[in-house]
């Protein structure tokens, strides 16, 4: 029996084996939630590697011992999208975190807005390893074993530094509720290109920030009437745009 439920184990690297102490919480998830037990396979794969299979054995003190078969490596499975977000409060990063990363942003770069909080980066969130965890929840959550870049910046500036204003290979996409003359909706580019995708803090961008997108050629869009949330905005462009790259349809019909 295959267990899928998890939905898969990201390990840090490529091994032949592999244990899960009885106090590591994956561990409980696996035997009191999903009930794996000795002879049952789980999903796993190696960080920016393979992807395979856990052969399980359960120890006597508890320990799951797997034993694993690796598939051939393949490709990445980004979008070559990359994230730019101000930073926002610590419970709205952990979101975003893991969810644009679950929707396969390449990417995400965090920067202190002009109206961010300067308490918000001081964070346990961002002082230890905890954003890293929540990317790998993400990758784990999408069955994918890609683990997007991630970084802090200052402000918008130094964030959007490797955006060049005359880069013909970037789509560059702002989301502004206020002055955003477009819905994202109607956005159309090239399958072949980049995406850079830029959304402000919870309280929005600020007139300096406003002519820094403008210099850098970022058009702003919007996601319709109504005030969204930050990790909403996020979810909802991301899936616009993630769709850009989806393979056609054969069929028409489906």
């Amino acid at each position: 029996m295959v267990i899928n439920e998890l939905n898969l184990l990201l390990l840090e690297k490529k091994v032949s084996s592999f244990c899960i102490q009885n106090s590591d919480p994956k561990a409980n998830h696996l035997v009191n939630v999903l009930r794996v037990k000795t002879g049952d396979l789980i999903d796993l794969a190696a960080k920016n590697g393979p992807k395979g299979k856990g052969l399980v054995h359960l120890a006597s003190n508890g320990d799951i011992k797997l034993h694993i078969d690796w598939l051939p490596d393949h490709k990445p499975d980004f979008y070559p999208i990359s994230l730019v977000v101000g930073m926002a409060r610590p419970q709205t990063c952990r979101k975003i975190l893991d969810q644009a990363t679950s929707l396969g942003v390449d990417s995400l770069y965090f920067f202190d807005a002009d109206k961010s909080e300067p308490s918000y980066r001081k964070s346990v969130l961002w002082s230890g390893e905890e954003w890293s965890r929540k990317i790998v929840e993400g990758v784990e959550q999408a069955f994918s074993s890609f683990v997007p870049e991630c970084k802090l910046y200052p402000n918008l500036e130094s964030a959007l530094s490797k955006e060049k204003a005359s880069d013909l290979g970037i789509s560059k996409i702002a989301l502004d509720n206020y002055e955003g003359k477009h819905a994202l909706r109607s956005y159309t580019t090239c399958s072949t290109k980049r995406i850079s995708l830029c959304i402000g803090p919870e309280r929005g961008w600020s007139p300096r920030e406003r002519k820094i997108l403008q210099d850098y050629e970022f058009p702003l869009f919007h996601l319709g009437p109504r005030v969204l949330r930050v990790e909403t905005a996020v979810v909802g462009s991301l899936c616009m745009l993630a769709s850009t790259y989806w393979p056609k349809a054969e069929n028409s019909g489906v």
